[in-house]
């Protein structure tokens, strides 16, 4: 079950996001909640690139670290 999140807002950023929210059929806490999961799962996904860019950076610099991934082979559904 998710937890509950309380914030506070400017009256003008609520009036925004009120009719932003009422513009799609939803009340604000629906509307609110999808940006705050949506934002979640870009910094998730930003997190996961950034680690996979750390890798790379690593197997430039080590060459005997690529000759063990390349011993792994191609994984399976990938372009060999």
């Amino acid at each position: 079950m998710a937890d509950t999140l309380t914030i506070r807002l400017d009256p003008k950023d609520r009036a925004t996001l009120q009719e932003l929210a009422r513009a799609r059929g939803l009340g604000v806490s629906a509307l609110v909640r999808e940006l705050a999961e949506a934002e979640a799962l870009r910094a998730r996904r930003a997190a996961i690139r950034t680690e996979g860019e750390r890798i790379a950076e690593y197997l430039a610099t080590h060459p005997k670290a690529r000759e063990e991934l390349e011993s792994y082979g191609v994984p399976a559904g990938e372009p060999s």
